[in-house]
């Protein structure tokens, strides 16, 4: 969480977080962005990414991104949506070649059911697969190809915290 500063912005307090240990509430005010390079590495190959969330509403959106310089294609990303039936919640990854794509790649994608207590989402990313684990249990397993293997970050692109920037907007409030 290196994109949130201590004095907290506005948009963004201290809560009760899973098993009571602290945690930051983000609402729609918020703005938690920062250089890519303070947080994560110039590429990334096979990695996991953690996210545990409370949401505030059933609308979704961006829980994290990073996003090309011109804050047009997510190169890494994950959006939650609501399903049709307004019940469930896809949760897609997105993995995209800033340098070949002009729209952001969904990899994977799972379905996890709405509510609004807190959730742990675990994406597995492998060369040849995705596993998914929903509470620390695993969901299911899809095969992708991750296209290109070793994903290379633009060299000016930004990490975003509960959104994917003011072009693509798609804000995710968790619960205060």
């Amino acid at each position: 969480m290196g994109a949130i500063q201590i004095p907290l912005q506005n948009g963004v307090k201290f809560v009760d977080g899973l098993d009571g240990f602290p945690a930051f509430g983000v609402t729609s005010e918020a703005d938690l962005k920062s250089p890519f390079k303070l947080i994560l590495s110039d590429h990334l190959q096979d990695f996991a990414i953690i996210a545990t969330v409370r949401p505030q509403s059933s609308s979704g959106g961006w829980v994290f991104s990073v996003v090309n310089s011109l804050d047009t294609v997510v190169q890494l990303g994950l959006l939650l949506e609501p399903t049709a039936g307004g019940d469930q919640w896809n949760a897609t990854l997105y993995y995209t070649d800033a340098k070949k794509e002009r729209i952001s790649q969904p990899l994977a994608s799972f379905q996890v059911p709405y509510g609004k207590s807190w959730m742990k989402m675990i994406f597995k990313v492998l060369p040849d697969q995705v596993v998914f684990y929903y509470n620390c249990l695993e969901a299911g397993v899809v095969p992708v190809k991750k296209e290109p293997r070793k994903l290379v970050f633009d060299s000016a692109s930004t990490v975003y915290i509960g959104q994917a920037g003011p072009v693509l907007r798609q804000k995710f409030e968790v619960q205060p």
